[in-house]
């Protein structure tokens, strides 16, 4: 029979996005490859097919047949299409649209400032914390990220600042500064112009282009971004030895995400493969009004019990680090570790993420709370921060480079059972915590007294790196990267992160937590993953005696 048509879209939808036709109406979207970003893209391209739908919705159905049948329930319930999840109080501030006539700033703020700035937004709750912790860490390198790579191609200097200029144009998060005492409220300035922040230089060997991108990563870190002052956005080139040239690219965590970070390497590439090519480089522009909605619906977030007594559900149990309170200054996450995965394992594991009907990333917790769980000789209430998504559900939001992130604490009852049903588990909290993703961290921690997490997770699909293939002037290798979060355990499961691969990333203060401690949870969470690997209906004991 043929599918009715709010069906035959939504599955070539799921299909387009996820791309594989192999992609049937009874697949769960998140078992077989979906992720917060391509849901955005799903439910914008379906809203403007006349299909309106939110993220909430697609977390709850999560297959093509459900949410056809969702929407059909919910046109026919309200008389319009609205889609409600079926039982559920009516939307969330969480997730429902922001209203785009409440004015953000002030009109006496507005009036006040500076020439030569275009724009201006408060400062979201994640930035003035970042800002916050690094003014109190003292520390240049807290949340100054960097990542540098060799491209394989002529370096022409009028090409490349023609396409750095094209690319501050296109992101105005890369031509801001903060100011967080010079008005009603802490600003995030977006500033018309700024010289194009590049240094170059030359080398004809590559020993002394090493050297040279060596000595400017070492200066960088040891200096602090001025947050006051745009851009927080640096470059530096070294060309040669022949058509290479090294390029190293540094920003304030304050300003971008880790997806946005990828966003502008590609797109910085992208704009000047055209130029050498003097051809269109095909990119969209990322819509406008991303980052005033975040901060919209940041705010309709703040003041809400619900959320309040959610997250102190989550939380609200003993630290693992019982220890960390008597710390007063940020981490000092210096250390590393990392292990880097075969692609064929990550294969296995999405297959059986896709049988146990939950997505891949929850898969991954469920064997990163097992792992936290054992290292800390905790068997219940494993508590772990989350890093969750809070883009805008605006068609291309996926290409606006912002801060649009919040780490949220979320706990595993129990660590006792199989994989899969941790992973449901897991799922099923995600679910109920989705309306109340957007409530910052700093007024979760403020309700508690207390930090409520000391280690982290995030998992992150880099595809938008695969891009690059695309590109006919040039290609890339030698990537390496720098970072310091201020938590003292971060673990990042990633899949296709260029000079790695897929694996585990970890960063630690070695003076919280031993190194014993951290390699002995590398060597768990990297038993689970490949017990998970071979069946997700074993449990984490079973790992560790096969």
């Amino acid at each position: 029979m043929e599918p009715e048509p709010t069906t035959r879209t939504l599955l070539t939808l799921f299909r387009e996005e996820i791309g594989s036709d192999e992609i049937g109406p009874e697949d769960d979207f998140y078992a077989v490859g979906g992720d917060s970003l391509t849901a955005v893209r799903v439910i914008t391209r379906a809203t403007a097919q006349g299909i309106p739908l939110r993220l909430i919705d697609l977390l709850m159905n999560p297959t093509v047949h459900e949410l056809a049948d969702h929407v059909r329930a919910t046109a026919t319930a309200d008389g319009a299409r609205t889609p409600q999840t079926p039982g559920r109080t009516p939307t969330h501030p969480g997730d429902a649209p922001a209203d785009p006539a409440d004015p953000l700033v002030d009109p006496e703020d507005r009036a006040a400032l500076p020439p030569g700035v275009g724009d201006a937004l408060p400062a979201s709750a994640l930035q003035t914390g970042l800002i916050f912790q690094c003014e109190m860490a003292e520390d240049p390198s807290l949340y100054h990220d960097l990542i540098g790579l060799r491209v394989t191609a002529p370096y022409h200097e009028d090409h490349f600042r023609a396409a750095l200029r094209e690319l501050l144009r296109r992101h105005p998060a890369l031509r801001s500064s903060f100011d967080l005492g010079g008005y009603s409220e802490s600003m995030q300035l977006f500033w018309d112009d700024v010289t194009e922040p590049l240094e170059t230089g030359r080398a004809t060997t590559a020993a002394d282009a090493d050297a040279a991108v060596a000595a400017w990563r070492d200066a960088q870190l040891s200096t602090a971004l001025d947050w006051e002052h745009a851009p927080l956005f640096r470059c530096h080139v070294v060309a040669g030895p022949g058509d290479t040239f090294r390029l190293t690219v540094a920003i304030h965590h304050a300003i971008m995400d880790g997806w946005s970070f990828a966003t502008v390497l590609v797109d910085l590439l992208t704009l000047y493969d055209a130029r050498l090519t003097d051809t269109g480089h095909g990119l969209p522009e990322p819509p406008p009004a991303a980052a005033a909605e975040f901060i919209r619906l940041e705010r309709a977030a703040v003041h809400h019990a619900e959320s309040t007594a959610f997250w102190r559900a989550q939380c609200d149990v003993p630290p693992l680090l019982p220890d960390r309170e008597r710390y007063g200054r940020p981490a000092d996450a210096s250390a590393r570790r990392a292990a880097a995965l075969p692609p064929e394992l990550f294969v296995q594991l999405r297959r059986q993420a896709a049988e146990a009907r939950v997505p891949l990333k929850s898969l991954l917790l469920a064997v990163h709370c097992w792992a936290l769980g054992r290292m800390t000789d905790r068997t219940t209430d494993v508590v772990t921060g989350v890093v969750v998504n809070g883009r805008p559900e605006l068609p291309d939001a996926d290409r606006v480079v912002g801060l649009f992130l919040n780490t949220v604490p979320l706990r595993l009852p129990s660590t006792s059972g199989t994989w899969a049903d941790l992973a449901r588990t897991l799922r099923d909290t995600e679910v109920a915590a989705a309306p109340h993703r957007r409530h910052p961290l700093a007024l979760i921690e403020e309700d508690l007294g207390r930090r409520s997490f000391d280690v982290t997770f995030n998992f992150t699909d880099f595809h938008v790196y695969r891009r690059l293939s695309a590109l006919r002037a040039l290609s890339t290798d030698g990537w390496w990267d720098r970072d310091k979060a201020s938590h003292p355990l971060s673990c990042d499961f990633t899949l296709d992160y260029p000079g790695f691969g897929s694996g585990l990333l970890l960063s630690f203060d070695p003076h919280r937590l031993s190194e014993d401690r951290v390699d002995a949870y590398l060597t768990l969470a990297a038993a689970g993953l490949r017990a998970a690997a071979r069946n997700a209906h074993t449990t984490g004991t079973e790992s560790l005696d096969g």
